[in-house]
């Protein structure tokens, strides 16, 4: 009977940049006999397990299991590259076999060789990843430039998903010449945030269930000539298509439906005759209905009867045919819906042939030339921009909820959001109750595969859902997700961090008078530098240290040797030296950084500036 190796423990997980020693057992029957080979990948070196260092020659480990199990030790040495992997593999032989194959696949389909265990063959093969330790980078950050200077930058080395325990940082921003700073709030982990970006795919949006995704008419225009054969693909418009309409607009008819009297009674057929010429009246594929004396046809009134043709013997300019035969009344008045009003059609492409400014063309909601529009001369068109909430990105590898979104062509502000719909019933009285008709997650991956690289995903595509429905401009725009506090950090880095004793200081500024002054709210001074006006105060010799600072109220320079207008005459020497309260041209940011467990490359947090300081 075979022996089995039942069990192969071995530490997979990333090596330390600085090596490790890794212990391992091989679990299984008595006299069980195996050979394990470890390879280095970058020089093709193989272990010694007797001298435990990796050499040209091949070498194997060649054993009995006894005692139920084998242990060992492999040292893996200092990496010498910025990324390294080894092969181990565990070989069955004479008589012995692997216990039963289980097969583990990562998400895009591919072997996860280290999660799979047993073999179905003699040969159980695992790989152990080796990196350089990644950066952890903090920042003092503006999202919308209204905070300048610079910057200072702590970081700080960790091995991937490793943990550095409670680490004291320190960062500086420190202002221009002509700008100062004063503290608006104190920092709390709320103002620390995190950010990714992703692309939007330059294909279709995805219409979620109810949702309107032409919710507004943005343009409107005129047909310029006749399109009555409904067999045209083109239009042409009074003025140029390019900046009044848009690819993916859907068309309808702006006027109301237009209608006129029958001039002779039909008792079965498919030509009517009317009062006016009927192209001023309709176009080929108009839904006719109708009424006499106020009394609905019921005929045209059940099915869609359309216009099949104008002036169809080419002998009488009103005239024109129907689409199946019926029984009409004189004097009875038809109305003439437009088909682009109860199908939708959308702008296709602009200027198709290159040829015409005002000319563009159409297809069906098919998305094909299949349903044919016709349309009068001078007819009142409305466009309307397509706008949808889901949209598929690229990667959407820890985008969470109710985080902000920008980006080129990014309407409004929106974040990430659940989609409902629902419906009251007994609104208003005790029995009130809210029933969800539908829904969908702000995060969708529909099955789209992702990225996997050494057993790790790198990107996921999948579907997100913006709380504000975005135009069909964002196509492969590339988008920006912003989240603040530690559970964004986790979420879009993967980075588990603990902040503490965070703290916001400004450093004291000084300045000195230049000359003496008596009475006088205007002090000049060497240096306005530091001064925010109507925050700043000053303090010093022959300010009176019995009432309030005074304030400063304004500068007459932004820069350099100046003037302050302060809210109290002061009598100062020349020389004086003034002490700056509340402002300050240095900031500096402390607090403790316990990383639970780093992710898996380089990242930078950041510090939002524009929430902390007020500036000038």
């Amino acid at each position: 009977m075979d022996k089995i190796i039942q069990i192969f423990d071995l530490d997979l997980s990333n090596i330390s940049s600085g090596g490790e020693v890794r212990s391992f057992t091989i679990t299984g029957d008595d006299n069980a006999e195996f050979y394990l080979e470890v390879k280095d990948s970058t020089t093709g070196y193989y272990y010694n397990f007797f001298n435990n260092s990796f050499q040209a020659a091949n070498y194997k480990l060649e054993r009995n299991i006894s005692g139920g199990s084998y242990n060992g030790n492999i040292t893996f040495p200092p990496i010498t590259a910025s990324s390294n992997y080894y092969d181990v593999y565990l070989y069955a032989r004479f008589g012995t076999k692997h216990a039963v194959y289980d097969e583990v696949r990562f998400a895009d389909g591919t072997l996860d060789i280290n999660s799979s265990t047993g073999s179905s063959s003699l040969l159980l093969q695992k790989i152990i990843y080796q990196y350089q330790d990644i950066v952890l980078t903090l920042q003092g950050y503006s999202p919308n430039s209204t905070v300048v200077g610079t910057f200072t930058t702590d970081t700080t080395s960790v091995v991937r998903n490793g943990n550095v325990n409670s680490k004291l940082f320190t960062l500086t921003a420190t202002a221009k010449a002509n700008t100062s700073y004063a503290i608006k709030k104190q920092l709390e982990k709320s103002d620390i945030l995190a950010f990714t970006t992703s692309t939007i795919a330059n294909s279709s949006p995805e219409a979620l269930p109810g949702e309107d995704i032409y919710p507004t008419v943005t343009s409107t225009d005129t047909v310029d000539g006749n399109f009555a054969a409904g067999t045209a693909t083109k239009l042409v418009l009074d003025t140029d298509v390019v900046g009044n309409i848009a690819v993916g607009d859907k068309i309808t008819i702006a006027t109301a439906d237009l209608t006129d009297t029958v001039d002779g009674a039909v008792e079965s057929g498919v030509k009517v005759v009317m009062d006016n010429n009927v192209a001023t009246k309709m176009a080929v594929g108009d839904r006719v209905t109708g009424s006499l004396s106020g009394i609905t046809y019921a005929q045209l009134d059940a099915s869609i009867i359309t216009v099949a043709a104008l002036n169809p013997d080419g002998d009488n300019v009103k005239e024109f045919s129907l689409s199946e035969a019926v029984a009409l009344d004189d004097a009875a008045v038809l109305t003439f819906t437009p088909k682009c009003n109860r199908e939708t059609f959308t702008v296709a492409a602009l200027n198709p042939d290159e040829d015409n400014a005002k000319e563009f063309s159409y297809v069906d909601s098919a998305g094909g030339t299949t349903s044919r529009l016709g349309l009068k001369d001078g007819a009142a068109l409305s466009f309307s921009n397509q706008k949808n909430q889901q949209w598929l990105l690229d990667d959407i590898s820890g985008i969470g909820k109710n985080v902000s979104i920008t980006g080129t062509n990014i309407e409004g502000s929106p974040v990430t959001s659940d989609y409902q719909r629902t419906i009251t019933i007994s609104e208003g009285t005790e029995n009130e109750n809210i029933i969800t008709t539908d829904f969908a997650s702000f995060v969708d991956t529909k099955g789209e595969k992702p990225t996997v690289s050494e057993g790790l995903v790198t990107a996921q595509p999948g579907f997100i859902i913006f709380d504000q429905a975005q135009p069909l401009s964002v196509k492969n725009v590339t988008i920006t997700t912003t989240g603040y506090g530690e559970r964004s950090i986790l979420s879009l880095y993967k980075y588990n961090v603990v902040f503490s004793d965070l703290l916001l200081t400004l450093t004291p500024t000084t300045t000195t008078t230049t000359s003496a002054v008596t009475s006088s709210t205007t002090i000049p001074v060497a240096s306005v530098n530091g001064f925010l006006p109507g925050t700043t105060t000053v303090g010093g010799i022959g300010i009176d240290p019995n009432v309030v600072n005074p304030t400063v109220i304004s500068r007459s320079v932004t820069s350099g040797a100046g003037n302050i207008e302060l809210n109290v005459a002061q009598t100062l020497e020349s020389g004086v030296t003034l002490k700056l309260g509340g402002s300050s041209q240095l900031v500096t940011i402390t607090g403790k950084i316990n990383i639970v467990q780093a992710g898996t490359a380089d990242q930078t947090i950041y510090f939002d500036l524009e929430k902390l300081l007020l500036t000038t």
